[in-house]
């Protein structure tokens, strides 16, 4: 059963059309319906459609606006306009949005069936194409070649550093790789194991699902920006790369795109990490890195979420060299906040160090190694150091001499989870001054009718999901009702202490329509801005008449 959401200003139209098509023979549900794109984003905070049937032309916030509004929250919805045919080439023009049909007014009830029919179709074979796990995988391997393979997984995996970009340029040729943007961003995508199991039939597997994965997300990369996917051990992996403008403005989408079609497709959870933005090819392998490192935040951030490595983590270029396997797992495990993990891993630690090595001088450089990995952890998710911390080392050259070795593992624990406590600390205190500065930016340049969550988060150099999940979380209000909110107030002082007309505090307000301002205005403090002003004038002069 496929859910819609229809949208048209005429209430007669929209009450016919869903009174009278068979919606639930035909395999559809309403799930809500409105008058202007602006009510529909608002049904849409509580219950997102599969598809979204909307008229062009409507007052307050036309179908163009509202399906760019769809497209950057839920580019997973698929889009209907149903409107009169000079409205189609305005529709349409430079827009990349899922457009699955056109239909056009005044449409009887048989067309508009029809037309239904076309669109469950297409979704329907948009699912049994995904799952058609053979042909797929025949189709995927026939495009890439072995050695097209073995370069990608290598940049993945090996180091490029010694090679010139232009021998680079010249491997991309020669496999006709899509790399050749100014920017590149790595998306590292991971099956939910638990969540796969439980929608999984007998005859499906992990193996060969990924390859169906890997197309899915190719499509919806292939419809914004340039790259590549490739599949590496059980995930799947997309290096997008095109110009710096397209990069920015395209990656949060297509990020919500892939979980959403996930999601919706195949009926499972995927975890995505986000690599930060870079410039040489080469870099990749630490991309993919970061990705991963992206990926251990799941398990507190949650699935079915784009994790975007720079807005946990403080990139550094020159990171403290350490390759031993327990040591990452040490820093992960620290920086995540496991605390009871990390204490049977550094049982676990310290059991094995104290089986193999047991002089004191072995001890002291074991510690100074622990020390350097907790320096790691923190130096990689905060921007300043804790003095405390630093002030660790001094008690090393002190505490190997201990002969009770409980006491030396206890003080490493109590070392460790001081850290944590501290990072978690400065993280908070990152994501209130982020909020806090994010409320100001609004604060100061509200006027600004081009004022978005996009724009603004581009300003704190975070992502725009992770800004609005820190706004409303610490404001207490969602972007947008914070920034109605500012707008109001502002344009009602502005009403009251001036002779202004109404259009010109519309403006001053942020908003260059007078109609959809009084809208607003009106839903916000249940009066015209008009009868504001005239109350508060009739009341100021019956005060002043009594004094």
């Amino acid at each position: 059963m496929y859910s819609i959401m229809l949208v048209d200003d005429e209430e007669d139209i929209r009450q016919s059309i869903i009174e009278l098509v068979h919606w639930g023979k035909m395999g559809f549900e309403i799930i809500g319906e409105a008058s202007n794109g602006e009510e529909a984003l608002e049904v849409m905070e509580d219950n997102v459609p599969d598809i979204l049937i909307t008229d062009i032309k409507m007052p307050i916030m036309d179908g163009i606006e509202l399906s760019k509004r769809v497209r950057e929250e839920h580019p997973a919805v698929k889009i209907v306009f149903l409107s009169g045919y000079e409205d189609f080439e305005y529709a349409v023009s430079g827009i990349k949005l899922t457009i699955l049909e056109y239909l056009l007014k005044p449409a009887s009830i048989s067309d508009l069936e029809n037309m239904l029919g076309k669109v469950r179709k297409n979704l329907d074979e948009e699912k049994r194409s995904a799952n058609d796990l053979v042909t797929i995988e025949k189709d995927f391997l026939k495009k890439f070649d072995v050695n097209k393979m073995s370069f990608l997984v290598s940049l993945i995996t090996d180091n490029y550093s010694d090679v010139s970009e232009s021998e680079f340029q010249k491997l991309l040729q020669t496999y006709q790789l899509n790399l050749t943007g100014e920017r590149q961003v790595l998306l590292n995508i991971t099956i939910d194991k638990p969540s796969f199991a439980k929608i999984t039939s007998g005859n499906q597997n992990l193996e060969l699902m990924k390859f169906s994965l890997a197309n899915t997300i190719r499509k919806i990369v292939d419809k914004y920006v340039q790259g590549e996917v490739f599949t590496f051990t059980s995930n799947s992996v997309a290096i997008l790369s095109d110009t710096k403008e397209n990069i920015e403005m395209y990656t949060d989408i297509l990020v919500k795109e892939i979980n959403e079609s996930v999601q919706k497709i195949f009926g499972f959870s995927i975890g995505i990490g986000v690599s930060e933005e870079y410039a040489r090819i080469s870099d990749t392998k630490r991309a993919f890195q970061s990705s991963i490192s992206a990926l251990n935040y799941q398990t507190t951030l949650g699935e079915n979420k784009g994790i975007y490595i720079s807005d946990i983590e403080t990139i550094q270029q020159n990171e403290i060299v350490f390759n031993e396997v327990n040591e990452a797992k040490l820093i992960s495990l620290i920086k995540i906040g496991s605390k009871k993990e990390l204490e049977i891993f550094i049982d676990q630690l310290f059991q094995q160090f104290y089986f193999g090595m047991n002089s004191k001088e072995h001890l002291q450089i074991f510690l100074m190694e622990l020390y350097v990995s907790v320096l790691k952890a923190y130096k990689t998710t905060i921007l300043k150091y804790d003095s405390g911390i630093l002030q660790q080392v001094q008690i090393i050259s002190e505490i190997h001499r201990y002969e009770d070795r409980q006491v030396i593992k206890e003080w490493f624990k109590n070392f460790c989870i001081s850290a944590i406590a501290i990072i978690q600390e400065q993280r908070k205190e990152k994501t209130d001054s982020l909020a806090k500065q994010g409320y100001a930016y609004l604060v100061e340049h509200y006027s600004d009718p081009s004022l978005s969550l996009k724009h603004v988060s581009k300003q704190m150099l975070i992502s725009p999901s992770y800004f609005s999940s820190l706004f409303k979380k610490e404001n207490g209000l969602s972007f947008t009702d914070a920034l109605v909110e500012i707008r109001m107030e502002k344009a009602k002082e502005h009403l009251l202490t001036t002779d202004h007309k109404i259009f010109e505090v519309a403006i001053d307000s942020g908003y260059t329509d007078q109609h959809y301002f009084s809208y607003c205005f009106k839903k916000y403090f249940g009066e015209s801005p008009n009868k504001i002003r005239e109350t508060f004038k009739k009341n100021k002069l019956r005060a002043e008449s009594k004094s």
